[in-house]
């Protein structure tokens, strides 16, 4: 099937798919984006009745261009962009931005975490919500389910093709302690990097545990059945 699929199948009852020719030309990938993430949002806010939520999801299909990888290869060829390291404060994090063709508040974002990044520090985006697609590499999604009942932060291994979507207010951040990590974040609404309301870091950020060691990395990345996720990979 010639479409782009994204799916949450996490128990929690929210799966849907977008074809690439809703709307467009069946070669417009960037509008494609676009479109299958507004429909996550707005799903994700009326399954959720506006409570703060984390979901996990994962690409099932990549279209005509095969791989999560060669589609974000693809987005940079058909609409260039400045990327620059530094993002969100951090030398070893290098992000870019893709705005919608038709207008709108939103943005897509390219995110590269390098190798051995592990200082991003725990932050919480206040005034927007965010769906990432991990599209090549592997590392840790770290968030906490709720900052109001615990300090110990929950650790989930994400490689190409896994999808993260979470609300406004979450704690959280990502490592690469093994290999570069790359991203497709977007971002409702976006906000310039250099915008204040881009990203808060809580005060009380360095009372949260982190519970995970590189070495379950490191046996899940070598026992991968590399088979499981070809079509994204």
């Amino acid at each position: 099937m010639n479409r782009l699929c994204l799916a949450f199948a996490d128990g929690q009852g929210f799966a849907f798919e977008v074809s690439e020719d809703d709307g467009g030309d069946g070669r417009d990938v960037l509008g494609a984006w676009f479109r299958i993430m507004r429909t996550a949002i707005k799903r994700t806010f009326e399954a959720a009745a506006s409570a703060t939520v984390v979901r996990f999801g994962h690409l099932r299909e990549a279209s005509k261009w095969g791989t999560a990888k060669a589609l974000h290869k693809g987005l940079h060829e058909t609409h260039p962009i400045r990327v620059e390291s530094g993002f969100e404060d951090n030398p070893g994090v290098e992000g870019g931005a893709w705005r919608p063709n038709g207008g709108g508040d939103d943005g897509l974002v390219h995110l590269r975490f390098a190798a051995g990044t592990e200082d991003l520090p725990l932050h919480v985006h206040e005034f927007s919500d965010r769906l990432l697609v991990v599209t090549s590499g592997i590392g840790l999604f770290h968030y906490l389910p709720d900052v109001n009942s615990t300090r110990e932060l929950r650790s989930v291994v994400v490689e190409a093709g896994d999808a993260v979507l979470f609300t406004r207010g979450v704690v959280h951040t990502f490592t690469a302690p093994l290999d570069d990590l790359t991203l497709l974040s977007y971002h409702a609404p976006f906000f310039e990097f250099d915008d204040t309301r881009q990203f808060t870091i809580p005060r009380q950020s360095r009372d949260f545990r982190f519970t995970w060691a590189p070495g379950r990395l490191l046996s899940m990345m070598e026992c991968a059945d590399p088979t499981s996720v070809a079509s994204v990979a």
